[in-house]
């Protein structure tokens, strides 16, 4: 699992923070219906290191493997491209927390 590193308090912008916290959201309430614990684990820790600062390369098939919604998908997509953007402008960084 590769993923690329970038500051996200520099890169987030309020309504990425409350996206993200949207799909973490989601992503719980799929996992309470399905009850598919390792795919979950896998999907949602990809999902929550957005916001330590790591954008992993599959974290779109891995929530869309897991059963996440289209907008949930869409989503991510939306925050993936932006971060991908920030990067390509800026380099790779890390988030200081």
């Amino acid at each position: 699992m590769s993923y690329k590193n970038f500051n996200r308090h520099e890169c987030y912008t309020p309504e990425m923070l409350s996206m993200t916290s949207e799909v973490v959201r989601e992503l719980q309430d799929l996992a309470i219906k399905d009850q598919t614990k390792s795919m979950f684990d896998m999907a949602i820790n990809q999902v929550c290191g957005l916001y330590d600062g790591y954008l992993y390369d599959n974290l779109v098939s891995d929530a869309e493997e897991f059963g996440a919604s289209e907008s949930t998908l869409n989503k991510l997509k939306g925050l993936k491209k932006a971060i991908e953007m920030y990067i390509q402008l800026y380099g790779e960084s890390m988030t200081l927390v």
